[in-house]
């Protein structure tokens, strides 16, 4: 009976270590929920370019307010773990597209800039508040467009926690195996959203959205979905912000 646990422990810890190869990208139309609609189609008149968003990750000290407390780069070390009595080893990570190790991933696909540039766009086009919805890569292409709805990115914090329940990783493949929760992931993100006046410049409208969620991972599910809460994240931004909008410029 013992071997078998042992065996069994082994194989679990074996599945993990497997499942750092896995890769994840950044899917804004898989993840939960719908996409806000406010208008039917046909019924807006003004136009928006959507600029891809600035980086601002790192940068607390110029928007305090807007940016959370963080320390830039990765921090903290799995092999933590292997220290008796500590309950987990952990890793945070402020640009998590930028190094590996995750609790059940190896890389993290994730272009800042684009993507979420790209997610605002289906969101803005879902929403009906704008005639049409480009996207401008300069101020050249966004001539023809009433509005500019630009975009900053202050946080995409993660955390990971591989638990060892003071057991150290020789042991804590045992909890897992029976269905004790192997770790657990967080995904931070923080945003800010404008509407600027294309013609005269000017910021007619703005928006902040900071949340967090977590999930637990298992030897037997959740695997590979150490990042998969942050489209979810820019899907509520999106919906909150268009709510707003919709409120506070309803001759749109």
């Amino acid at each position: 009976m013992r071997k078998s646990i042992f065996s069994a422990a082994i194989v679990a810890a074996a599945l993990v270590l497997s499942a750092c190869t896995n890769v994840a990208k950044f899917d804004y139309q898989s993840a939960p929920g719908t996409l806000a609609k406010f208008r039917e189609p046909g019924a807006a008149t003004k136009s928006v370019a959507v600029m891809p968003f600035m980086d601002q990750r790192g940068m607390g000290n110029i928007d305090p307010a807007q940016a959370p407390a963080h320390d830039i780069g990765d921090h903290g070390s799995f092999f933590l773990g292997f220290i008796p009595l500590m309950p987990f080893g952990y890793v945070e990570k402020t640009q998590p597209e930028n190094s590996e190790d995750f609790v059940s991933l190896g890389r993290f696909h994730l272009d800042v800039q684009n993507d979420l540039s790209a997610a605002a766009i289906a969101s803005l086009k879902s929403s009906g508040l704008f005639s049409n919805v480009t996207k401008a890569n300069n101020a050249a292409q966004a001539a023809n467009a009433d509005y500019i709805w630009r975009g900053s990115v202050n946080s995409t914090f993660y955390r990971g926690r591989m638990f060892t329940y003071g057991l150290t990783y020789f042991v804590s493949p045992l909890l897992w195996v029976v269905g004790i929760p192997s770790g657990s992931s967080t995904n931070e993100l923080g945003v800010k959203f404008e509407l600027v006046d294309r013609a005269s410049g000017d910021v007619v409208w703005s928006f902040g959205y900071l949340a967090s969620d977590y999930l637990n991972h298992w030897i037997y599910a959740r695997v590979g979905k150490d990042v998969s809460i942050y489209p979810r994240l820019m899907k509520e931004a999106m919906n909150q912000a268009l709510y707003k909008l919709s409120q506070d410029m309803p001759d749109l």
